[in-house]
């Protein structure tokens, strides 16, 4: 993202990806990602880094980190049916964790920013095995094993970080189909996310739902609440100033709630509403209490040209079509019960910081 206080023309983000269709048992997907990252990280200094000791005074301040370009095989898929029953997928691969709507690639949200409880509260990605089934029309189930919880937000790579594997499952619900689409699921995680650590594990339990109850109304959710065993994160210095953790249990909830309506066939509007409760700090570094309001107009400018057919996808778990050029102009408030905010420049200690942050976002997605 962008400095505070700062106005950039960026190109962050490009996707490309191959599928094939081989037989009607048999599939197979690639997608190639480069992303350029701007991350800013908080490091404290005594002025060591770190805030070791506990008799010393110690500071936050950002880190002069580079922007870097990052080139990864980001989807990859080989899925077979087999013949059981209605049939039984069996995927082997890298996938989105297939939780609530919200994904990593901002051309499958309606927003330009992505809320607290992906980027906090649930792993993004997963590799490894996967099988579904669709037991009725109205009941599916999906599960898994996998390397690691994967998450943009903490750079989790995709190679295991330790000897065990992490699990998990996802089952839907589909009372009404058709236009009106209500789904909603049950699924959770399980497994030892630390390094070369194989005994203490992290857990979430997530409910999603999505709903198209008019045409051009959608309403999508999600709940989480997680928990981790055996933390330990460094002291932290001013403005967030706080003890280390040691051997700590830890938990956290966090929720978001989208409406999008289409004002007209070529301009819609999106708002959600974000909560992220990280009591012990585990997640976000600071124990405090998150809320994020967005507000996003949509321009649809593909569907102001005559005679261009639809890409035939959808949101997930939706009956929104996904466009072929969108402009979004995104408002986004964010609010913390702790000072968390700071437009500080990188190196310089951060004397002071703000509860409230403002961010604007003119965003161009393209799909082809």
């Amino acid at each position: 993202s962008s400095e505070p206080r700062s106005l950039d023309f960026r190109f962050d983000q490009f996707t490309i990806g191959a599928y094939k269709t081989f037989s009607p048992w048999l599939s197979a997907g690639a997608s190639l990602e480069v992303e350029r990252h701007g991350h800013r990280h908080s490091h404290g200094f005594d002025p060591d880094s770190g805030c070791p000791g506990s008799g010393t005074s110690c500071t936050e301040q950002f880190g002069a980190e580079e922007i870097t370009t990052e080139v990864s095989l980001h989807r990859f898929n080989i899925t077979g049916i087999a013949p059981i029953g209605n049939g039984l997928a069996l995927s082997f691969g890298r996938f989105d964790t297939p939780f609530g709507y919200e994904r990593h690639d901002a051309a499958l949200n309606l927003t330009a920013t992505t809320s607290e409880v992906n980027r906090f509260g649930r792993p993004m990605s997963m590799t490894g095995f996967q099988a579904a089934y669709q037991f009725t029309p109205w009941l599916d189930a999906t599960a898994w094993v996998v390397n690691r919880w994967e998450n943009e937000t903490t750079e989790d790579p995709l190679e295991d970080n330790n000897r065990d594997k992490s699990f998990g499952g996802r089952v839907g619900f589909t009372p009404l189909s058709g236009a009106q689409l209500l789904n909603f699921g049950l699924g959770g995680w399980w497994g030892p996310e630390q390094d070369d650590d194989t005994k203490h594990d992290r857990w979430i339990l997530d409910l999603d739902v999505t709903w198209t109850p008019l045409p051009r109304l959608l309403l999508a959710g999600e709940l989480v609440y997680g928990g981790d065993s055996g933390v330990s994160f460094r002291r932290r210095g001013t403005p967030i100033a706080a003890p280390a953790v040691t051997n700590q249990d830890v938990n956290w909830l966090g929720l978001y709630a989208l409406a999008h309506y289409d004002l007209t066939r070529w301009l819609g509007l999106s708002f959600r509403y974000g909560f992220f409760d990280d009591k012990d700090g585990a997640r976000t570094g600071v124990a405090q209490m998150l809320q994020s309001f967005t507000i996003a107009p949509i321009v649809h400018l593909w569907r102001l040209i005559p005679d261009l057919r639809p890409l035939g996808v959808t949101y997930a778990r939706t009956r929104h079509p996904l466009d072929w050029v969108d402009l979004r102009l995104e408002y986004r408030l964010d609010h913390s019960n702790k000072p968390v905010f700071s437009d500080a420049k990188p190196a310089i200690p951060i004397s002071e910081a703000d509860r409230d942050s403002h961010q604007v976002t003119l965003q161009l997605v393209v799909n082809f």
